[in-house]
């Protein structure tokens, strides 16, 4: 059973915040900083990052969609009509690679109600805006039909299912509103997010998966071939480089592309069995495997290198052993086991 605390003081100690080196930073002061989703596992760490900044965090009503709508879009257009700076990161959503197309579209159309609502609100206000924005994208979802991997930002995304298509559609409704408005928008494509926080509930987060079976002893059950290649960031670095990110868009678009599209990777892809024998290696322990019908689905090698900004990860990541033991300290703490 889960506990109220997302991980225990151990494994906080790991998420300290840090800087990104070379990375240019603007002055952040009296800026609004405004996070959709930050129950999330990157919407808590972003949180945990901007720490004593002037946050709002705003939830999404996932059981009433008419409602959540509303909301969305009256954010979105109060937010565009404010004079003062605004940053808005959105790290909603309960879909994942393999949910149903009807989810997936509910989910897109939350997304396409906040843009509308920043549209609106720019348009009511008759002066430029002083926002911008972060979303959450896949990279998994875009480039899981695509070719050649490693890919990059300049690798054309073939989506295979409805959730890498409702991405790439919010991706490119971003990119018209941004367009319009000369409005600084980040479009992260974030590779397999792992840490501390991870919903155990929700069909994905193979590192946290992996490290629970090995606690509970209860099999992984295992859908894809052990060959199968991802690459894995830790969520507290993730959120880091969106903070960055976002402290850095105005300065380095002003005067060209207001609007970014960013691969954010740790860069060191690992094989399935890489990982099992990395969580047995370091705790001793065998991880129970059952091995089911590999399924139909994305590319076997689903590595990326970015080609943007890449001075964002200036600052090292946290390695995969550091991360397991994190995410092992969270889980024995959240399953009861200290």
């Amino acid at each position: 059973m889960d506990r109220i605390l997302p991980y225990p003081p151990v494994a906080e100690a790991l998420l300290s915040p840090g800087s990104y080196g070379s990375a240019a930073r603007e002055e952040s002061t009296g800026t609004t900083e405004v996070v959709v989703g930050g129950g999330g596992l990157l919407g808590r760490h972003i949180l945990g990052v901007l720490g004593p900044r002037p946050v709002r965090r705003v939830s999404v009503r996932w059981g009433d969609h008419v409602q959540a709508c509303r909301r969305l879009y009256a954010l979105g257009r109060d937010l565009a009509r404010q004079p003062n700076r605004w940053n808005l990161y959105w790290c909603a959503g309960l879909a994942v690679f393999h949910t149903p197309a009807q989810q997936v579209e509910r989910e897109r159309v939350l997304v396409s109600r906040l843009l509308a609502g920043v549209n609106d609100g720019l348009e009511r206000s008759g002066s430029p805006s002083n926002g911008a924005l972060f979303f959450a994208s896949s990279a998994g979802g875009a480039f899981a039909g695509s070719e050649r991997a490693p890919f990059t930002e300049l690798s054309p995304p073939v989506p295979v299912n409805p959730y890498g298509e409702a991405k790439l559609a919010v991706e490119e409704e971003a990119r018209a509103l941004s367009h319009r408005w000369r409005l600084p928008t980040v479009s992260a494509r974030i590779t397999n997010l792992y840490g501390p926080g991870q919903n155990l509930a929700k069909n994905q987060g193979l590192v946290s998966a992996i490290i629970k079976a090995q606690l509970s002893g209860e099999p992984l059950p295992l859908r894809a071939a052990l060959e199968t290649t991802r690459d894995y960031i830790y969520a507290r670095d993730c959120a880091r480089m969106a903070v960055a990110a976002m402290e850095a868009v105005r300065s380095r678009t002003r005067g060209t592309d207001p609007y970014v599209c960013k691969i954010f990777a740790s860069g060191r892809p690992f094989r399935i069995d890489e990982l099992l024998e990395v969580a047995e290696r370091l705790f001793d322990r065998p991880v129970p495997v059952a091995h089911e019908p590999v399924a139909a689905g994305p590319n076997v090698d689903l590595s990326v290198t970015s080609r943007v900004w890449t001075d964002l990860a200036s600052s090292p990541f946290l390695n995969i052993e550091e991360g397991m033991r994190a995410v092992r300290s969270d889980l024995r703490y959240r399953l009861g086991l200290n």
